[in-house]
């Protein structure tokens, strides 16, 4: 299984890879390094941008442009006019916080988490949902590094994970209301063992593909909370899958070069990059913002 690297800067900690079909390119960002990169398919072209302040998820936006989640609210940002607008303030009483991992559900609304930017050991981040006419609510708290977000093909189930904690959680999911339902632990990693559960994509199948954080490789899990398939990666951090291509079969996975040392960044090129693998598995599309 051939990995390319296809990333032409490393990333001190690349996030949210994100699938554009109607452009036929992959964005991604570098949250340390406040950069927004696209990625053409096939060619592979990349055209970049600085961000105002850490962008920490993205999300594609039905109207056009993409979705930007940034240190003191939520953005809309038109890529051909280079344009940023500032939709939703967001945990203006937390300036220590920023956003981490988010994506959007069936109906269009952007589901977001947030953590503390100088140690994320402290509790300080939330979950949120931000609905289609741009108001907020809080969804939960106490949260150090939120990750894993994810819903099933028929959008009936939620997964999420906090980091730390090693556990992947499931939620039923009310898709018209956009409310859940009782938590249930889906999966718990030993992350010292085999890395921290980061970012996920879900499969067609309903396969949920998890980015294993200092663990060098991908994992899936299937519906019966098992581990039946696994890639490793030429990166030591890779922080989250996504599936794209004109098949939905090419896996695109981002990496983090943070906290590494030299000899290990010499060692493997790839730390930090954007990894692309192509597939058998076809992966199941994410949504857009509606509002």
């Amino acid at each position: 299984m051939e990995i390319i690297n296809i990333a032409s800067e490393r990333a001190n900690l690349g996030e949210s890879p994100v699938w554009s079909a109607g452009e036929s390119a992959l964005y991604w960002v570098d949250i340390n390094g406040c950069r927004l990169h696209r990625a053409q398919y096939p060619s592979l072209s990349i055209q970049s941008w600085v961000t105002p302040s850490r962008a920490g998820m993205i999300a594609l936006r039905s109207s056009g442009g993409l979705m930007v989640a940034m240190v003191d609210g939520i953005y809309a940002f038109d890529p051909d006019a280079e344009n940023w607008q500032l939709l939703v303030a967001l945990e203006t009483d937390q300036p220590g916080n920023r956003p981490n991992d988010g994506k959007c559900d069936a109906a269009g609304r952007l589901w977001v988490g947030t953590m503390n930017i100088e140690n994320p050991m402290q509790p300080t981040g939330s979950f949120y949902r931000i609905d289609t006419d741009l108001s907020v609510e809080k969804i939960a708290g106490e949260i150090r590094i939120p990750n894993g977000l994810a819903w099933s093909p028929d959008d009936r189930l939620l997964y999420r994970t906090d980091t730390r904690s090693g556990l992947v959680l499931r939620y039923p999911f009310d898709a018209d209301t956009g409310t859940l339902g009782a938590e249930t632990r889906f999966f718990e990693f030993n992350a010292r063992e085999i890395g921290g559960v980061d970012g996920a994509a879900m499969d067609a199948d309903g396969g949920y593909w998890a980015a294993l954080y200092g663990g060098s490789r991908v994992v899936r899990i299937n519906n019966d909370g098992e581990i039946d398939r696994e890639i490793p990666l030429t990166a030591k951090q890779p922080t989250m899958p996504c599936f794209g291509g004109p098949e939905m079969k090419t896996l695109f996975v981002t990496s983090a070069a943070q906290n590494l040392d030299e000899a290990t960044l010499a060692a493997g090129p790839d730390n930090g990059g954007l990894l692309m693998v192509e597939t058998d598995v076809i992966g199941h599309p994410v949504h857009s913002f509606r509002g």
